[in-house]
Parts: C-alpha cells; sequence; structure tokens
C-alpha cells in the first residue's frame, strides 16, 4: 500500500499553487519537514530528505516525497536544531547554491554549518526571542526543550522552535521539544493560526538508548489548547519504527479533552489549505 504521495504532479503543485490573502498551504515532507507558503512566499522547515540517518535501528518507513532539487524556490530554510533528521547536511547543500534562498538556524550551529562548506553570507544565526525579517516573513525564535534546555558557552540555545508570520496569518513549528510551562506562556498572546508539534513522546527504553524525547500525544494537545492555536497539526511520527507513536491516540485524546480544537493529519507529501 502506497502511504505517501511522491510523483511529479506534486512537484508541479509545489510550485504553481497560488492563494488568496489570508491563505496558508502546507506540505509535509515526513517527520517534522514541511514547506509552508503564505501568499507566494515560501519556506521550507526541517527538510529531511536524505537518507543520512540510515543504518541500524534508523530505517526510513517512507522515502523523501520530493528531492532538495525539486523544490520550489524558496524565501528561507528554517532548521530548528542539528538533529540529522532536522538539519540534514546533505539536503542543506544541494539548497545552499540558491542565491535568494536565506538559512535561518540556532546560532549555536553557525560552526557546524561553516565545517560544512556552507559559508555565513545567506546563514541567519538566532537564539531565543529573536526575530528577523526574510522577503517580507518575519520570523521569531522560540527556546526548546528537547528534554532540557541545553545551550552554548555564549548562552545559544541549541534548540529553537519559530513562530512565523505573513500576510496576516501566525504559524508556529515547535521544533522537537516537550511541553513546559514557559513554553506556553510565550506563545499564549501569539495568537497561533497553526502549531506544529510533535507526538512521538520518550520513555524509558528509548532514554535507555540515547534517543532524546519530544511532547507525547497528551503533551501536543494540551499545549495546543494552552496557547489558544486555531489549528495544530502533529508531527514527528511515522518516519522511524523504534521512534514513533500511534496518531489516533492524539485524535481520541482530543477527542476526549479538546472537541472544539481543530486539527489535522497529515501524510507526506500531503497538501493543506488554511484559510483565516
Amino acid at each position: 500500500m502506497k502511504l505517501y504521495r511522491s510523483d511529479a504532479a506534486l512537484q508541479q503543485e509545489m510550485k504553481e499553487t497560488s492563494l488568496p490573502p489570508g491563505t496558508a498551504a502546507l506540505w509535509a515532507l515526513g517527520q517534522a519537514g514541511f514547506l509552508i507558503q503564505i501568499e507566494d512566499k515560501r519556506l521550507v522547515i526541517d527538510p529531511y530528505l536524505s537518507n543520512k540517518t540510515a543504518g541500524g535501528l534508523w530505517v526510513r518507513q517512507f522515502p523523501a516525497p520530493v528531492t532538495p532539487e525539486q523544490l520550489p524556490e524558496l524565501e528561507a530554510v528554517l532548521c530548528t536544531h542539528q538533529h540529522d533528521d532536522h538539519m540534514d547536511a546533505s539536503t542543506l547543500a544541494k539548497l545552499y547554491p540558491r542565491q535568494t534562498t536565506q538559512f535561518i538556524i540556532p546560532r549555536a550551529h553557525a560552526g557546524l554549518m561553516a565545517s560544512w562548506g556552507l559559508g555565513p553570507e545567506r546563514i541567519i544565526g538566532m537564539n531565543h526571542m529573536e526575530s528577523a525579517t526574510v522577503n517580507g516573513v518575519e520570523i521569531r525564535a522560540i527556546a526548546a526543550m528537547h528534554d532540557r534546555f541545553e545551550q552554548d558557552d555564549q548562552g545559544n540555545h541549541r534548540y529553537l522552535g519559530y513562530v512565523i508570520r505573513c500576510g496576516g496569518l501566525t504559524i508556529y513549528h515547535s521544533g522537537d521539544t516537550i511541553g513546559f510551562p514557559e513554553l506556553a506562556e510565550w506563545l499564549k498572546d501569539e495568537r497561533i493560526d497553526i502549531a506544529l508539534i510533535p507526538i512521538n513522546g520518550r520513555d524509558y527504553a528509548r532514554t535507555a538508548q540515547g534517543i532524546v524525547g519530544n511532547c507525547n500525544y497528551r503533551e501536543a494537545a494540551d499545549l495546543a489548547a494552552a496557547i489558544g492555536a486555531d489549528m495544530v497539526i502533529p508531527m514527528h511520527f511515522g518516519m522511524f519504527a523504534h521512534n514513533d507513536e500511534n496518531p489516533a491516540y492524539f485524535v481520541d485524546y482530543l477527542y476526549t479533552r479538546y472537541r472544539a480544537q481543530k486539527f489535522h493529519m497529515m501524510t507526506a507529501g500531503e497538501r493543506f489549505i488554511y484559510m483565516k
């Protein structure tokens, strides 16, 4: 059974989608990766479009729906943190030659990008509560707690999420994080239209293997409700069998606790159109 969409029609759709004001289109790329379009502005977040992590237990359950070269023109590429399935050197190296594209990363990882041969000319390093505007798209960094806060010697957070504003819409991509009280406080006044939050969770067995944890399905739903997100889209499931969660649990928990909360489940290659 085909569990994902990957074809020439998808590539054409990504390049030719036209949106009215107040509308966003999101394409799921797998794991925490998304192509986001608001009006005529496009950016991609955490694109893992290679097999870089392959080995041992880390076996992709489906191939990438597109290659880096098949993505449309982009205002920016955002990476939330340095794990191969979020900040993929192979994918970034193929996107870096695009001269009109900016790269937004945690400042703590600027040296790593340089070691990959990606110079500083179009790299914007970010830290908690810092903002940047790229071709009309406002991007604000929010610290994430991937089990815990981690900072470099200069106090730059290694894990970030991003609040993205454009065309009257606000989208929050949490990156990899667990839920914690400060996060809800930072976000509750942001008027989030769409929240992208991981649901794969954490447990003793995975911690023993050195796998760093995220929100589970309950925390993701609770966080979306706490920040008043109009729509929540769960992410970070389905890619690796040993670090996964059944998204049906997320849906069941929403139905039980937050029946009025809008949500959408996405499969790789799917386009979802949101109208405010």
